[in-house]
């Protein structure tokens, strides 16, 4: 599954990137997608609409302006909940040792990153910042693995079709590739052995 994330301005400003990072992965957690970016106004009052009412909020945004963040896609078993783990408590007094926040929080309000709190939230957050195309992780790998052997098993199909040899099975196509395979132009003669068809399997 999917989460998404923010290093807020109070790690960048450190340089902390790189060491929060480290945590994340280190939980098990997988970067799919990050950029770095200045976060505009209009960006952050939409991001955190849901707490419009809240009296922090005109703080809260005028904070996540202050400085660069980098988003980020984290990809892994169960990571919304894994993510909200190695961050710690929203309040870093609060947080157990070992967490993020606890690590390198400054404040309640400045405290290093976001997480989701829930799948559907996560992607509700991602889409606020990411194209699809933006996003390379092991899903899209795996999708695009199954239509390249998807594609090979056609071609191989189509070209044994075409030229009324079965040499090679059907099931084997998708990890076999045709070196050559001599199209019947004319009859063949009778008695004589004909040629067949290469492959090379891999």
């Amino acid at each position: 599954t999917r989460t998404f994330s923010i290093i807020k301005p109070d790690a960048t400003r450190r340089n902390l990137t790189g060491a929060v990072t480290k945590m994340l992965e280190e939980a098990g957690l997988r970067v799919v997608a990050s950029k770095r970016i200045q976060m505009t106004r209009e960006q952050a009052e939409g991001f955190y609409a849901v707490h419009k009412e809240r009296p922090f909020f005109g703080e809260l945004v005028d904070f996540m302006i202050s400085g660069p963040v980098v988003v980020q896609v984290l990809e892994g078993e169960d990571a919304v909940k894994r993510n909200r783990d190695v961050m710690g408590a929203t309040n870093p007094a609060d947080a157990d040792e070992g967490t993020i926040r606890k690590t390198y929080a400054e404040s309640i309000e400045a405290n290093s990153v976001h997480g989701s709190d829930s799948d559907e939230n996560a992607k509700i957050e991602i889409e606020f910042f990411f194209n699809e195309d933006e996003i390379v992780g092991c899903s899209s790998r795996r999708t695009m693995t199954g239509l390249v052997a998807a594609m090979r098993r056609g071609l191989v199909v189509s070209r044994l079709r075409r030229s009324g040899r079965s040499a090679i099975d059907a099931r084997d196509a998708p990890r076999c590739s045709i070196v050559r395979i001599r199209a019947r132009s004319r009859p063949v003669r009778r008695g004589a052995v004909r040629s067949p068809a290469r492959h090379r399997c891999g």
